[in-house]
């Protein structure tokens, strides 16, 4: 009977690593293979994935000229193909029959090869699918029955935002029974520290102690952002100084390009989110963006519309990821990191006035020292000290 499994979770936390295992088992056993990508180009090349599944079967040696020979009588297909004809089709009427016209020869396809062998079809990165690809998707999830076909895809949750047209498609499909959700979640520590331990063992020597325990930290199970971290120390980084490295450039980049897309006044709220720490006060935030508060709200709103801020408790937000918030963060200039650090501690200062809530004076130390008042540093050092004595 026909299969279908969606795989999601946040990006580098192991989708592809994993599809890339069952493609592998899958070939070893006889299946024939599509496996397509989508990409982040809108709605401007339909059926991206399909084409591109279909594209490297032709390729493959295994499977090219059962396929070929397939499609030769399913025009239709034979357009996605980079070599194929491309017809033009106006009006919706047109443009319906086209549809039904390429649901019924994907789905003729898929049938006439699994009844000679078992069929994997792999779509991945849904999250970024055209309308096509995601009628398509809800097509095949329903109709599939008896074919010997498994059907698998993949998506980011960390970038399906409320107003996401894939959420209310996957709230519709998770409810068939032949489709099987399967989320990935973070390594724990001792899976990340066994996967670092080998890689480690493979390109750069033993990692020690104090540099295993800091990349686990800081990556939060994320395999992905783990191996970027292990990466940094093997090219240089600061091996042996106990120390966290610089976030390499390119992970940087990566987790900086969802921030880019925000607003100027998200921005603005994500960098004085990110210097007041990986959780922040929503109160501290607000006077430390200097926005009105309906443009803060808004700014905040979109901030975690987008999943990059998380609501923690009833009154503050964390970073979804603590590597975000350092990213954020790195990316300040060193007068603007500084200014930030002197009115965070401003504020913090009129709170401890007010306030006697538990490490409020460690907090004030560091923003005292970021912002170079080394007398406010000192004392609030001292008022923190005694503090964790009080507390044991």
């Amino acid at each position: 009977q026909a299969v279908v499994a969606l795989i999601s979770g946040d990006a580098g936390v192991g989708k592809t690593r994993l599809v890339t295992e069952v493609v592998r088992q899958a070939t070893a056993e006889g299946f024939i293979v599509l496996s397509g990508h989508c990409a982040e180009l809108g709605e401007s090349v339909p059926y991206l994935p399909l084409a591109d599944a279909l594209r490297n079967a032709t390729q493959a040696p295994g499977t090219a000229s059962r396929l070929l020979d397939a499609l030769a009588s399913r025009p239709v297909l034979n357009r996605l193909l980079p070599e194929g004809e491309t017809q033009a089709t106006a009006g919706a009427e047109s443009k319906g029959m086209a549809r039904q016209q390429m649901f019924g020869a994907v789905l003729g396809l898929i049938g006439e090869l699994a009844a000679a062998t078992p069929v994997l079809l792999v779509f991945e990165d849904l999250h970024w699918a055209d309308a096509s690809t995601r009628d398509l998707l809800t097509f095949l999830c329903r109709v599939l029955r008896t074919e010997r076909v498994a059907l698998v895809g993949t998506y980011r949750t960390d970038d399906l935002h409320r107003r996401h047209p894939l959420r209310p498609l996957l709230a519709e499909l998770l409810r068939l029974p032949s489709v099987t959700p399967i989320r990935l979640g973070p390594l724990t520590p001792g899976a990340l520290a066994e996967h670092l331990t080998a890689l480690a063992g493979l390109r750069h020597g033993d990692l020690d102690a104090v540099e295993l325990n800091s990349i686990i930290s800081r990556a939060e199970g994320n395999a992905y952002y783990a191996e970027e971290l292990l990466a940094a120390l093997g090219s240089g980084g600061s091996r042996g100084s106990g120390a966290a490295s610089a976030l390499p450039e390119d992970l940087a980049a990566l987790l900086l390009s969802r921030v880019e897309r925000l607003s100027d006044a998200a921005q603005r709220v994500l960098r004085a989110a990110a210097v007041a720490g990986r959780r922040a006060d929503d109160d501290l935030v607000r006077a430390a963006s200097g926005l009105p508060l309906p443009e803060y709200e808004d700014a905040i709103r979109e901030a975690v519309t987008q999943q990059l801020l998380v609501p923690d408790g009833a009154d503050g937000f964390s970073f979804r990821h603590a590597l975000l918030r350092e990213a954020v963060e790195a990316d300040l200039l060193p007068g603007e990191r500084t200014r930030l650090h002197g009115v965070l501690a401003g504020l913090l200062a009129d709170e401890e006035q007010r306030s006697s809530r538990p490490g409020i004076a460690a907090e004030l130390a560091h923003h005292y020292l970021a912002s170079h008042d080394i007398p406010g540093a000192f004392a609030a050092s001292v008022r923190a000290g005694a503090e964790a004595e009080r507390l044991g």
